[in-house]
């Protein structure tokens, strides 16, 4: 079933390379002597090196030579190229299945052409997509995760008076600083207006598979506004957000302020007029979840292996 939905989906992305506006695309790489350009910036970018910058003077480029050429049309072809490379190798991943049929998922939402005309170089979902056409990243649902490790600078953003509690938890829980799976919230999830505890621990579950077939992976690790415990405390309809580590073995701490332009107070004017007023201060939350915890909880739930439950818009919160 997996092997058949892998070659489904390469034969997906292939017909989508071969449509007109996206195979004029690749034909004017061609004549720029820019396809080799993007093959590698697809490799290599992030929201953090500048690159998405080149990708949109490239577009740029592309559409004074051609100003029918439609939205997303150049991110779809530096996705799907990537993509279609990447599919080869997919079966073997040390992931589990289910990370598989997701990763099949991504790529037949970048394929299909009704659906990712919201494409844009300029936006974090495109690196996002990029990085995983280049198993740089990796989908869980909700949630993705990359692969890093815990900064040696957050011990310093820490509370004094948590930082032993910190430096100990690394040390003879975590075992060391690196390497780590590090949740980040997808930006193209199918409900991207809604957070749930469920879907979050289905995440939580897939990491927890994949990680089971990579011994030397330390356990997970998150940083965001959304596990502050400041954030939950002025909203309380986020409360879940940290339930799942703090019941099973993890440990959050404040990791300093927050930019207030990084997300908190958007769509939250609840959150907004609490900053206004002075009551409120983002800040950052810092979660860790060593590895053996991590595995122990997945193994005492394996309904959340279930693929294709629907959310339950009933038990879903706006991230607000």
């Amino acid at each position: 079933m997996l092997t058949q939905r892998i070659e489904e989906t390469a034969a997906l992305v292939a017909a989508s390379l071969r449509e007109p506006a996206l195979a004029a695309v690749s034909r004017s790489l061609g004549r720029l002597g820019l396809t080799t350009e993007c093959d590698v910036l697809a490799w290599r970018i992030t929201t953090l090196n500048g690159l998405q910058k080149r990708v949109c003077a490239i577009r740029a480029e592309l559409q004074q030579q051609d100003p029918r050429m439609p939205a997303g049309a150049l991110e779809r072809v530096l996705i799907l190229r990537r993509a279609l490379e990447g599919l080869r190798g997919l079966a073997s991943l040390p992931v589990s299945d289910d990370v598989k049929r997701l990763f099949c998922e991504e790529f037949q939402y970048v394929a299909r052409p009704s659906r990712p005309t919201g494409l844009d170089a300029a936006k974090g979902s495109f690196v996002a997509l990029c990085q995983l056409a280049t198993f740089r990243r990796f989908p869980a649902g909700q949630y993705h995760w990359d692969v890093s490790g815990i900064s040696r600078s957050w011990l310093l953003k820490v509370e004094p008076r948590r930082r032993l509690t910190l430096l100990y938890w690394i040390a003879a829980k975590f075992r060391g600083f690196r390497p780590a799976f590090f949740s980040h919230l997808n930006a193209n999830r199918k409900n991207r207006w809604l957070l749930t505890e469920r879907e979050a621990n289905r995440s939580y579950y897939r990491m927890a598979q994949s990680m089971a077939l990579q011994p030397g992976v330390k356990g997970l690790v998150t940083a965001s506004w959304l596990h502050s415990p400041d954030t939950l405390a002025a909203s309380p309809h986020l409360g879940w957000m940290n339930r799942t580590f703090l019941e099973n073995g993890g440990l959050v701490a404040v990791m300093g302020p927050a930019d207030p332009n990084c997300g908190v107070l958007t769509r939250s004017p609840e959150r907004r007029k609490l900053y206004e007023a002075g009551a409120f201060k983002p800040t950052t939350g810092l979660a860790i979840w060593p590895r053996d915890a991590m595995l122990a909880w997945a193994e005492r739930h394996p309904e959340l292996g279930d693929t294709e439950e629907p959310i339950d818009v009933d038990v879903a919160c706006h991230a607000r």
